[in-house]
């Protein structure tokens, strides 16, 4: 049975070339190298808790039911903590490059192209942006392995250098929070650009490229292999993650550190990923993102048409 999803997901089109932020560095994020450690994670497969405390080499489990994360034991600067608190409230999927949505497969057997993977049910980008936002939104909502963005024998290539998408979190993340982001195979890159509240980049913050700058064998630029892989996404490689703190951005700038709304993704190594916001309390309560939440006026004034409209309705 599926376990019930929650939080909101939103999607919005909005289609022009965004920029990464000027006078950026961009930090490599790579076992030993600005990654946090793993030492243990906790997963929750069928209602039972797996607890896994070495990484798995290769594929361990096929399938198409949910593998949740539930925590991860990492090692913060000689601090061992227990990342449990996961910002799954929801996100608005902004700015999606209109070119990914002619892009195609191969031709070749199997998955191919571009889109969102949910436990067997495919989004292409194909779809149409509305589609893909919505289902790329979705994935923010919960912390399934299984359910993540694939790039797999493109048909043509994304523009190098022009970011594919924004996630516009509800909830923003602190600096003493903590980035996970998965990707099928550990084995290439994608860079993470973090937003303030209006989509718009910290300008000298720094981006993290997770997976460093090439492509290389498998399993090796992450810092945890799961051993879970799909079945219908290249069941022969599983899902593998690097965790990171938020305050890595900042780190080493002029950057006055302060709540990241989102991130902008710029993914030219065509990395399958999924990305996790995690802290050690509770993310409610962390600032929410006024242009993504209605204000109190207008929320109690729909609520009240609502009310007087069924009210009125009855009476009749």
């Amino acid at each position: 049975m599926k376990l019930p999803r929650f939080g909101h997901c939103f999607a919005c089109v909005c289609l022009f070339s965004a920029s990464p932020a000027a006078f950026s560095a961009v930090i490599d994020v790579t076992p030993g190298l600005n990654n946090v450690p793993i030492q243990r994670v906790v997963y929750t497969i069928n209602g039972s808790d797996v607890i896994q405390t070495t990484e798995a080499t290769g594929v361990s489990s096929v399938g198409d039911n949910e593998v949740l994360v539930k925590s991860i034991r990492v090692n913060n600067n000689g601090s061992i903590i227990d990342l449990g608190h996961f910002n799954t409230e929801g996100a608005e999927v902004r700015n999606v490059n209109p070119g990914l949505v002619s892009i195609t497969g191969d031709g070749g057997a199997g998955l191919r192209g571009l889109g969102v993977y949910d436990n067997g049910v495919v989004t292409p980008t194909t779809a149409g942006v509305s589609a893909f936002a919505t289902a790329l939104a979705a994935t923010t909502t919960d912390t399934d392995l299984r359910h993540f963005t694939y790039y797999d024998f493109l048909s043509s290539k994304p523009a190098l250098g022009v970011p594919d998408y924004d996630l516009l979190y509800v909830r923003a993340m602190q600096p003493e929070d903590f980035l996970v982001v998965s990707e099928r195979f550990g084995n290439t890159y994608f860079e993470v650009t973090p937003l303030k509240a209006d989509g718009t980049p910290y300008t000298g913050a720094n981006v993290l490229r997770f997976g460093g700058n090439a492509t290389t064998t498998e399993y090796t630029v992450y810092d945890w292999n799961s051993g879970f892989a799909a079945s219908g996404s290249n069941p022969g490689q599983a899902q593998a993650f690097s965790v990171a703190s938020v305050s890595k951005f900042f780190e080493g700038t002029s950057v006055a550190p302060g709540p990241v709304y989102g991130f902008r993704i710029d993914n030219d190594g065509e990395a399958d990923t999924k990305i996790f916001v995690v802290g050690t309390n509770p993310f409610s309560d962390n600032p929410y993102n006024p242009q993504l939440v209605p204000e109190p006026s207008t929320f109690l004034m729909s609520a009240g048409a609502l009310f007087f409209g069924v009210f009125r309705r009855r009476r009749s």
